[in-house]
């Protein structure tokens, strides 16, 4: 069963996903599960990747939304995404810990709970192939493009909030983000 609601009427999704719509919260994550799924690709660390892949942590991220939407509060237009990306940090994080504790010798894995409306394995595959390829294309971009590329597109952030971010001006954030972005389409490209 397909939503109801106008594709753009986030703040109706918001609304119904907050009072327990399955369906709706499920509409919102697909509005921001291949951006969600970069970012993490992104700031994966080397050694995490062979210990999981990047959509382990996208679909721990969606289940510990699905858990806390009810409290989510909607203070900024991109707010449930910018929510998702501070999740997805924090699991990137809890995941390295778990990682170093198992070479450790403390085994400390990430909780295995299926989410209850996933995709198809070969779906799941896929954008996990395409998260990996940008986020190897963004390792090649000279360090300020790649910066501003993630804190725009895959945090969500402003114009303004980059640039303060990287200590720039708008200006130079936009001339940052347009080059970056088409030396990645051409390196998206090239490995297509």
């Amino acid at each position: 069963m397909a939503y109801t609601a106008p594709v753009g009427d986030t703040q109706r999704l918001l609304a119904d996903a907050r009072g327990g719509d399955p369906i709706a919260f499920d509409a919102l994550l697909d509005r921001h599960r291949g951006r969600l799924a970069a970012f993490v690709a992104s700031r994966m660390h080397p050694g995490l990747r062979g210990y999981l892949e990047p959509d382990d942590i996208v679909q721990e991220t969606c289940l510990e939304a699905s858990r806390k939407i009810a409290d989510f509060e909607d203070r900024h237009p991109r707010g449930f995404y910018a929510w998702l990306v501070r999740i997805a940090a924090f699991k990137l994080k809890e995941a390295d810990r778990g990682r170093r504790a198992k070479k450790r010798g403390n085994p400390a894995p990430l909780r295995a709970e299926p989410m209850s409306l996933q995709t198809s394995v070969a779906g799941r595959a896929s954008r996990g192939e395409h998260a990996l390829r940008i986020a190897a294309a963004l390792d090649l971009l000279p360090e300020n493009q790649a910066a501003a590329v993630r804190l725009r597109y895959l945090q969500g952030l402003s114009v303004a909030e980059t640039a303060e971010q990287l200590e720039t001006t708008a200006a130079a954030v936009k001339a940052l983000v347009a080059r970056g972005l088409v030396q990645l389409a051409g390196r998206l490209r090239m490995t297509s």
